[in-house]
């Protein structure tokens, strides 16, 4: 059996979803698990950073800043979702920095002192290091090993691999259904194809603004456009985002009456762009109108209510 596929760009991240580019041209969708499945990431290692959908974060870290320390300290992270979550390009990458983490930061430490600074309270809930530490004994027991009262550091390497194996049980490692789409040719090279424009890497700043897009315009536009569609207006509006880059952080998407302009509220200022501008292959994001500074409450919808928090 070949080596997996490695995630090499995060395409799409909505609710239950993820949409990934892989190493051998093909997209994956994954959909339904649990985050860490869905991440590659049994240790839902996680990266705070300000605008996430999780609300009880108060970093004002930014999304390029935690993805920079993400990479930076772990080998394989390819993006973070919109919680702050890392995505690891393989389930052994994201193993891997979860053994990491426990050899370096808490090596001194026994199982509860980890716990005690390793889970802790966020937008899934309230951490019950108690019972987090007998699951993981359970574990070590059914391996036939004993976990109890022993530093990380001293454990042997069956014990280390169970400690980690009940870890990524009480983690929730769950799997889904994954959707494998091949890599699409076409017979003009010379005419773009959807596959080599979502296969553009867009930044941390864009994927959020992407996702704002998404699930600002899905519920508007989910009658008259098809899911690709859609993707494909909300890059355009995360191009805007960059393109604009000087007024700031993007602070919500909001959809005309007449369901024909998008605008996106900066920090500074507010960019505009056409849907069929935003469909088109050639789009260059500019702004209709770059002198606006307020947004017209008249022409524009209100903005969506974050999705709620997804359980682990």
């Amino acid at each position: 059996m070949g080596e997996p596929s490695k995630i090499t760009d995060l395409i799409r991240t909505e609710g239950k979803t993820r949409v990934y580019q892989m190493d051998d041209g093909s997209q994956e969708t994954r959909e339904g698990g649990t985050v860490s499945w869905r991440n590659n990431n049994p240790g839902n290692l996680k990266f705070e950073y300000a605008g996430s959908a999780d609300k009880t974060v108060t970093s004002s870290r930014t999304p390029e800043a935690a993805l920079a320390a993400a990479q930076a300290r772990y080998g394989g992270v390819v993006a973070l979702d919109q919680w702050g979550n890392a995505i690891f390009e393989t389930q052994a990458a994201g193993r891997a920095a979860k053994a990491q983490l426990l050899t370096n930061t808490h090596g001194d430490r026994t199982i509860p002192e980890m716990l005690g600074r390793y889970a802790k309270d966020d937008y899934t809930g309230k951490a019950n290091t108690d019972a987090y530490a007998n699951s993981v004994y359970a574990e070590g027991d059914r391996q036939g090993v004993e976990l109890r009262g022993k530093a990380i550091k001293n454990l042997s390497s069956k014990e280390f691999e169970a400690l980690l194996d009940g870890m990524k049980k009480v983690e929730g490692f769950q799997e889904g259904v994954v959707t494998r789409t091949p890599a699409k040719t076409t017979d003009s090279p010379d005419m773009p194809t959807a596959s080599s424009q979502i296969r553009s890497a867009l930044s941390p700043e864009q994927q959020r603004v992407h996702q704002m897009a998404i699930e600002r315009l899905s519920g508007s536009l989910g009658a008259n456009y098809s899911p690709e569609q859609i993707d494909a207006i909300a890059r355009s509006v995360a191009q805007l985002a960059a393109t604009n880059a000087n007024r700031g952080e993007g602070q919500g998407v909001f959809l005309s009456k007449d369901q024909q302009t998008i605008a996106l509220k900066q920090t500074f200022g507010i960019s505009e762009i056409g849907i069929q501008e935003a469909l088109s292959p050639s789009t260059k994001a500019s702004p209709l109108h770059p002198a606006m500074t307020g947004v017209p409450q008249q022409a524009m919808q209100p903005e969506a209510e974050l999705r709620t928090a997804l359980s682990r």
